[in-house]
Formats: structure tokens, C-alpha cells, sequence
């Protein structure tokens, strides 16, 4: 036999000898996986941001070992192996990786997957998203709630014999009631800082003192034909390509990235322009922004900057201080400016509880803008009021 013939057919009974092995495998980890069940789960909630809450625990049913088992998913964990009692196998999953948004978990072995299980991944955002949009006295009315709910299950932080003979009970009650505390921490969090002063977002340049022009309600007759034509906002003037930061802790929950001067094409030129035209247009002027929804339960728009970090993402927190863009040239169509600035304006909060968690960019938009309608002389004069 020439050695090309024999390599060829020793090639192909390899192929064959490793396409009979995983079907072997995979045979055996299905009957295998058949055999596992789910019978207890400590908590369906994780929390990939807490140091004490982002792991649970999970007891199995198996007639076969599954002391090797672990947990595998998607994001980064680790799996502990506690105890084997008879047929059931209690293990303990950690969730390592803060950001993690991929719930589904797979308890595995040698053999493959043996068991599918769903959890809930709350992270910190997520809860300051559902809960910003409330105003301080609905807050306060949780906190309230929650306090009096938190006095209940703290007689389950201490596990007593005579208290409950079901220990599995106990672990439960006293899971909730460390989660609430994880909740209530948080609107204690927004509660404090609501009582703080915004930061200037443009650290060592000053808020405008004496240009009318640079403050909310100057007149912009040049965007008559396209927007309301009204300043909502405040520039703050600083050098091109001077670092901007977060002006409070909050979530960002909108980003517009990669815009380019060709986008004006897209601006709204008909007669008789509605309201939400008009803001649309706005919107397409203000070049790439960012929109932070603030402890304050505020939208803050920052307006006329460079590329968007990477880093920055929709959805996730951000924390006072954080340095995340860089100012950039302001675009008008057909001009070139070069009083560099950054377009900060502050939307308030109107609280439409029937709205809440579903607003859309033009709800945002509809806002009233802080001080609006109000005079140079009063904005002067408060606007230290706002910010440090």
C-alpha cells in the first residue's frame, strides 16, 4: 500500500473513531443529564455588583455522582461544592463578573451539560433604573415600607433550632431579607445624595457670568426655520479637547456616537413644523452626546462632543467624576465654530408615573429645561444653586 493511501485511511478511521466518541459522550451525558434534577434554589436572584449577594445556592437530585460538577455560563463564576446527603448535592454559585447579563447557567461534568437552570441578574443599574424615576417623597414612602418589612425578617439573620426545624426555610427568609437590605441601601444612596449640589462638569472652567448668549433661554434666531429656536442649555467654555466629567452619579441612558456634519441631511425643513419636529431637530444640532439620568431623577444632556469612549455604554452607571469625553467643535449647518464650549442642559424630571421606565427620546426632550423661562439676572444669580 503506498504510504498517501494508508495516510488517507488512517486519517479518515481517526475522523470516524473521534465522530464515534462524541456521540458516545453525548448519548451518555443525555441519559446522564435525564437523571439531575433542580430541587431547591436558595435565591432565583443574583447580584453580579455585591460582594455577599452575587452567588446562591442550588440543590440537585442524582442517583449519580456529581461531586465534579460546576457551574458554566457565558460570564466569568465559580462553582463550590458543599455537600452530597443521600441523592442530593448542594453547591454554592458565585458570579464573578459584575457585568454579567447572561442568565442562563449549565451544571456540567466530563460528560457534557447536565442541567439547565435561569436566574435573575439584577445589577446595580438596573435597580437605580427602576427606582430614579421615582420622586424623594415616593422613595421615602419604600424606604418606609421597607424598614418596616426588613424589622420582620431579622429575626431570620440568626439560625436557631427552636425558631424553625426547617433550615431550608430559614436560608430562604434570610435571603430576602438581605436582598431588601441591598435595595434599601440603595434608596438610602439616592435619598443623599438628591441633597447635593451637581458638580461642574468642565473641572477648573466657570459657569457662564455675564454672556447672555451662554445661558438657558438666549434666543437662537439663526435655527428659526428648525427648532424652537431657544437655548435650553449652558455653554461652558473651555479649550478644544478639554476633559469632561459626570456631574453626578447616575445611569447613562443614552448615547449618540459617530455623528457626522453629513447627518444634517436629515434635518426637518417643511412648513408648519411640530413640536416633536422641532425637538428632533434639536437633537441632530447637538452633534454626539450623552444623557445622564441623575440622582435627582434629571436627565442631564451633554452636547458638542468628540467620539464617545468605548467604555461608555447605555444602561450602565456612572459615577460623579468619571471623565468619559472631551469637548469638540460646535457644529451649526454651513458654519465652522470655533468658540469651543460644552452644551450642558438640565431637564426636570415632570413625574408621569404612568410613563415611568417607558420614556422615549422625545418625552426626554419635553421636559422643561431648568430655569426655563426665567430671567438672565435670576439665572445668574441661582445658578450656583445647582452647581458646586
Amino acid at each position: 500500500m503506498k504510504k498517501s493511501s494508508f495516510i488517507k485511511y488512517f486519517s479518515l478511521l481517526i475522523i470516524l473513531l473521534i465522530a464515534w466518541l462524541s456521540f458516545f459522550t453525548t448519548f451518555w451525558a443525555s441519559i446522564f443529564m435525564q437523571d439531575v434534577k433542580l430541587v431547591y434554589k436558595l435565591s432565583n436572584n443574583i447580584y453580579p455588583n455585591s460582594d455577599t449577594l452575587n452567588k446562591s445556592l442550588f440543590v440537585y437530585k442524582s442517583s449519580s455522582d456529581l461531586s465534579n460538577a460546576y457551574f458554566q455560563s457565558a460570564c466569568k463564576t465559580a462553582t463550590k461544592f458543599i455537600i452530597k446527603k443521600d441523592d442530593l448535592y448542594l453547591f454554592e454559585l458565585s458570579v464573578l463578573d459584575k457585568n454579567c447579563s447572561n442568565n442562563i447557567f449549565f451544571l456540567k461534568s466530563s460528560l457534557g451539560i447536565l442541567n439547565e437552570t435561569e436566574v435573575n441578574l439584577i445589577s446595580d443599574s438596573k435597580i437605580y433604573t427602576l427606582l430614579l424615576d421615582y420622586s424623594s417623597k415616593e422613595l421615602k414612602n419604600i424606604s418606609n415600607s421597607a424598614t418596616k418589612k426588613s424589622d420582620w425578617l431579622k429575626i431570620f439573620t440568626t439560625y436557631k433550632n427552636n425558631l424553625l426545624n426547617d433550615k431550608y426555610n430559614f436560608s430562604n427568609k434570610k435571603r430576602i431579607y438581605e436582598e431588601l437590605v441591598y435595595k434599601w441601601e440603595i434608596v438610602k444612596i439616592i435619598l443623599e445624595k438628591r441633597e447635593l449640589k451637581y458638580s461642574n462638569p468642565v473641572p477648573w472652567y466657570k459657569l457662564p457670568t455675564k454672556k447672555l448668549s451662554k445661558i438657558p433661554n438666549a434666543l437662537r434666531p439663526y435655527r428659526a426655520s428648525t427648532t424652537d429656536w431657544i437655548h435650553h442649555s449652558w455653554d461652558i467654555d473651555a479649550p478644544f479637547w478639554t476633559k469632561v466629567v459626570a456631574l453626578d452619579k447616575g445611569i447613562v441612558i443614552r448615547l449618540v456616537k459617530n455623528w457626522d456634519k453629513t447627518d444634517f441631511s436629515n434635518l426637518r425643513k417643511w412648513k408648519n413644523l411640530s413640536n416633536e419636529d422641532k425637538m428632533r431637530n434639536l437633537d441632530l444640532l447637538r452633534w454626539n452626546q450623552v444623557w445622564i439620568k441623575t440622582m435627582k431623577w434629571e436627565v442631564v444632556m451633554y452636547a458638542h462632543l468628540d467620539k464617545i469612549v468605548d467604555s461608555l455604554k447605555e444602561w450602565t452607571m456612572i459615577n460623579k467624576w468619571d471623565y468619559v469625553w472631551n469637548i469638540w467643535i460646535t457644529w451649526v449647518p454651513d458654519d465652522w465654530y470655533t468658540d469651543y464650549h460644552l452644551d450642558v442642559s438640565i431637564t426636570e424630571n415632570p413625574y408621569n408615573l404612568w410613563k415611568i421606565w417607558s420614556y422615549d427620546l422625545v418625552d426626554y426632550m419635553s421636559w422643561s429645561w431648568k430655569f426655563k423661562w426665567k430671567s438672565a439676572d435670576y439665572i445668574f444669580g441661582h445658578q450656583n444653586d445647582v452647581f458646586e
